[in-house]
This record gives C-alpha cells, sequence and structure tokens, in this order.
C-alpha cells in the first residue's frame, strides 16, 4: 500500500487544481469561524439578554461542536478534490496504465479509499486547529469535553469523501460529478430525508439518507436545546457505518466490473 500511496503522491503533487481547492478549503474553514466568531461576540456585546439566552458556541467544550458543524459546510471543497483525483484517472488513462503495470482492479479501489481517508484525516486536523484557536480566543481554559465530536467529524467527512469518490467513479466526467455532488448535497439530500420521512410516519426517516445522517451527528449551535432530539447517537452510528460498507461494496463492485 505505501508504494500505491507514493504513486498517487506523483500525481498530485503537481496537480494545480488540488492545491487550489485544498487552500481554499483552509482559508474558508479560519473565515467562516472568524465571521460567526465576529457576529456573535457583536450580537452579545448589543444584547445581553440575548447572550444570557444562548450558549457559549466558542467557549471550550462547546467550540468543538460549533466549529465541527460549520466547517461541515465546508466538506464541498475536499469533496471536489476527491472527484477530480478519480475522474483524471479516466480522463487521462492512467488507471488503465496502472493495471497494465501489475495493479488489480481491487488495488486501484482501495488506494482511492484509503486517499479518501486521508483527505477526511485532513479535514479533521483543520477543524481540531480551528476548535483551538477559536476556543482559546473565547477566553474560555481548555477542557477535554465533547472530544468525541473530533472522531464524529472524521465519519461525517469520510462519508462525503466516500459518496464523491462512488458518484465520480460510476460518472467518470469531472463537471457532471462536481454539479451532482454539490446540488444532491445541498438540496436533494434534504428532500429525500423529509420524503422518507413522510412515508415512513417516523421521525427516524429523516437520517437515513447518505449525507444527511452524517451531518446529523452535530446539532446546530447557538440555539441550546430548542431543536428535538435526534435519534439516539448509536442509531446514527449504525447507519453511518451502514453507507460506508455500502460504499466499499458498490465502488469495489462497480469497479471490477466495468470496461477500462
Amino acid at each position: 500500500m505505501k508504494s500505491l500511496l507514493q504513486i498517487e503522491w506523483m500525481k498530485i503533487r503537481h496537480y494545480k487544481t488540488f492545491w487550489i481547492l485544498f487552500a481554499l478549503f483552509i482559508i474558508s474553514v479560519f473565515g467562516l469561524n472568524m465571521i460567526v466568531f465576529k457576529v456573535k461576540q457583536a450580537i452579545d456585546e448589543a444584547d445581553p439578554l440575548l447572550k444570557a439566552m444562548t450558549s457559549g458556541p466558542f467557549g471550550f467544550p462547546e467550540v468543538w461542536k460549533t466549529v465541527g458543524w460549520l466547517t461541515g459546510w465546508l466538506l464541498y471543497f475536499p469533496g471536489f478534490i476527491m472527484i477530480f483525483l478519480v475522474t483524471n484517472e479516466f480522463t487521462y488513462r492512467t488507471h488503465r496504465q496502472n493495471i497494465i503495470d501489475g495493479w488489480s482492479r481491487k488495488q486501484f479501489v482501495s488506494v482511492k479509499l484509503v486517499m479518501a481517508a486521508i483527505l477526511a484525516a485532513i479535514c479533521t486536523l483543520m477543524m481540531v486547529l480551528a476548535s483551538l484557536v477559536f476556543g482559546f480566543a473565547s477566553g474560555t481554559s481548555f477542557s477535554v469535553g465533547n472530544l468525541e465530536f473530533i472522531g464524529y467529524f472524521f465519519l461525517t467527512s469520510y462519508t462525503y469523501m466516500l459518496f464523491a469518490f462512488m458518484l465520480a467513479l460510476f460518472l467518470r466526467r469531472a463537471a457532471l460529478s462536481v454539479g451532482i455532488f454539490f446540488i444532491y448535497a445541498l438540496i436533494f439530500d434534504n428532500l429525500i430525508s423529509g420524503f422518507i420521512s413522510g412515508q415512513t410516519k417516523t421521525p427516524l426517516g429523516s437520517y437515513v439518507a447518505p449525507l444527511q445522517v452524517a451531518d446529523d451527528l452535530f446539532q446546530i449551535p447557538f440555539i441550546g436545546k430548542m431543536l428535538p432530539n435526534r435519534p439516539e447517537l448509536w442509531i446514527l452510528l449504525v447507519i453511518i457505518a451502514a453507507w460506508i460498507v455500502f460504499y466499499h461494496f458498490i465502488s469495489l463492485r462497480k469497479f471490477e466490473k466495468q470496461d477500462l
């Protein structure tokens, strides 16, 4: 696997689109959190009563939830990276060359799944760094509470990367994959959640769509307990695990059966 990852690195180290999207993601993570942090400060100063009614979202330990929720809106950028890394293989036919050079189809898919995990880990690292920056900026002392949300954010990121990978593997075209990924994640995933909930007549139906269930590991900050409670955490984790297994299986199955 190490040699396969080295080859993957050679493919992307001079790929400008990768570095541009990566830079935009980092800038956006700190930029978005900074904007919300400053707005929250201004609101608190203008309305002390509202401050008392809402939680301190950027103080430890709540900052892990807040920054995780905000950064989750930016997972489109690494998702686009994942799509380009896969569709470039088909555009430039490097996947064929890899197979000719002795890679098995399973190895080709496996190394892309590892790349998805690496991207998810990088996203998680950015979330951790931003949480530390804004947590200390809030003037609160470091707390180990809510550290489990670091793991939840990794699961959310990995789910997004696998969904992007699957789309790219099936569609093979960058522009089409990016468009469908963006529109589905932004609009249709929520619509599907609402439709399933309406058809099943149970709130659990809102938590089974591919991306929505991962997003719901983080509840909306700033509003305390005003929203209805989500299902028990273990239920969400089981659903996410099922989707991850599905992405692995269907991606490997597709590439093993399709023509090069």
